[in-house]
C-alpha cells in the first residue's frame, strides 16, 4: 500500500527544515518549492483515519501535528526571509489554491481548511507582521497569502480590515493584491462580499481609479458565489457597469466575469445568454462580439439544458463558429484560470523580482 501523505509528513518536514537551514545559495528556495506538490496531494487526499494511521505507525493526531509544523515553518520562512524566499512561499500556496477544487472526493476539506489548521492564528500573525513592517512589495505578497488562506482567515476581523482598507491603496501592486484576496474571501463570506461589492462599484465608477485597477476589479465579479442572493446582486451591478462603460477592455473582462458568475443558477445563466446575444446584434467591435460568443459557448457547454430556456437563434460574426475546445472549457471552469494567474503575476510587476511568482 502506498504511504499516505500523513505517513510521509515527518520526512517532508525534516527535508524542509534541512533545506531552510542550508547556507548554500538556492537550497532554501528549492526546499520550499518542493513542498508545493506535497501540499497539493495532501489537500486532495481524505483525512487519515485510525486504521490507516495505525498501518503506518502513526498515533491519532500525529498527522495534524506534522501538517501544522510544515505550515508554520513556511510562514516563519516568509516572515524572516528575503524577497526570493517570500516569493517561493507565496508560489507554493498560490498553486495549491489554484488546484484546491481538483480533489478526488467531495469529502476532502483541504489541507488549508479551518477544520484542519489548528494554529491558524499564529500563521496569520506571522504574515501580518510582514504586512505591518514591510515595504509595498512585501505588503502585496502578504495580501496574496491572506487570499490563499481565505478558509481560515475570513473570520479574522483584523485581516478583513487590512484587505478592505488596501483596496484603495495608491500603490497598484497593493491594490491588485488586495483585490485578489478580496475575491477569495467573497467566495465564502456573504457579509464580506456585500461590503466588497459596494466598494468595487465605487471604484469602477471613479475617474480617479486607474484602468489597470479597474480591470483587476472587474475580474473579482466572477467570485461572488457565496450565495444566490449575493450572486444575483453582483450580477445586476455588473450589468449596470457594462451598460455605463465604453472601454473595450473593461467590457471584455466583465463579460467573462459575469458569465462565470451566472453559472451559479440556471435562471441567471439563461438571462445572461439572452443578454450576450444582444451583443452579437449590436454595433460593437469584433473583439467584444467574439468574447460574447465564447461566453455563450461556455455557458451552453456548462449546462446543455439551457437550450430549453433560451432563445439561441443568432448569427455568428463572420460566419465562423468559435466553440471552446475541451481544454479551454476546463480552463474556464477553473477557480483561477491561466489568464487570471497571469494577471495575478502582473499585479506585482512593479518589481522585476516578483515576476517569477507564477
Amino acid at each position: 500500500m502506498e504511504p499516505t501523505c500523513a505517513a510521509c509528513a515527518m520526512e517532508w518536514s525534516i527535508q524542509l527544515e534541512k533545506g531552510l537551514r542550508s547556507g548554500k545559495p538556492g537550497v532554501p528556495v528549492k526546499a520550499i518549492l518542493q513542498m508545493g506538490p506535497h501540499l497539493q496531494r495532501w489537500s486532495r487526499e481524505l483525512e487519515s483515519g485510525i486504521v490507516s494511521n495505525g498501518m503506518f505507525g502513526l498515533v491519532p493526531g500525529e498527522d495534524e501535528l506534522f501538517a501544522n509544523t510544515i505550515l508554520l515553518r513556511l510562514a516563519d520562512a516568509f516572515r524572516g526571509g528575503n524577497t526570493e524566499i517570500r516569493l517561493s512561499v507565496v508560489r507554493v500556496f498560490l498553486i495549491e489554491r489554484k488546484h484546491h477544487d481538483n480533489r478526488k472526493h467531495k469529502q476532502c476539506k483541504g489541507l488549508l481548511s479551518v477544520a484542519r489548521v489548528a494554529n491558524h492564528l499564529e500563521l496569520l500573525k506571522q504574515v501580518k507582521s510582514v504586512f505591518n513592517s514591510g515595504d509595498s512589495e512585501s505588503k502585496a505578497l502578504a495580501l496574496v497569502l491572506f487570499g490563499c488562506w481565505a478558509d481560515f482567515a475570513n473570520d479574522n476581523a483584523q485581516i478583513r480590515y487590512l484587505i478592505l482598507s488596501t483596496l484603495v491603496s495608491p500603490h497598484d501592486s497593493e491594490a491588485k493584491a488586495s483585490l485578489f484576496a478580496a475575491g477569495c474571501f467573497c467566495e465564502i463570506s456573504d457579509d464580506f462580499a456585500c461590503i466588497t461589492l459596494e466598494m468595487l462599484f465605487n471604484m469602477m465608477n471613479s475617474p480617479e481609479v486607474s484602468l489597470p485597477i479597474k480591470l483587476a476589479a472587474a475580474r473579482v465579479f466572477a467570485k461572488f458565489k457565496c450565495s444566490y442572493s449575493v450572486a444575483k446582486k453582483a450580477y445586476k451591478i455588473g450589468l449596470d457597469l457594462i451598460s455605463n462603460s465604453s472601454n473595450e477592455d473593461i467590457l471584455v473582462i466583465m463579460l467573462f466575469s459575469l458569465s462565470k458568475l451566472a453559472t451559479i443558477s440556471t435562471l441567471l445563466t439563461s438571462n445572461h445568454v439572452n443578454f450576450l446575444v444582444s451583443f452579437l446584434e449590436g454595433q460593437l467591435t469584433s473583439h467584444v462580439q467574439e468574447t460574447a460568443l465564447r461566453c455563450i459557448h461556455f455557458l451552453f457547454r456548462n449546462n446543455p439544458s439551457l437550450k430549453l430556456y433560451c432563445n439561441t437563434s443568432f448569427e455568428v460574426p463572420d460566419g465562423q463558429p468559435l466553440d471552446l475546445s475541451p481544454s479551454e472549457y476546463e480552463t474556464w471552469k477553473g477557480d483561477w484560470t491561466d489568464d487570471e494567474m497571469v494577471e495575478l503575476n502582473k499585479l506585482l510587476s512593479d518589481s522585476e523580482a516578483l515576476k517569477c511568482i507564477v
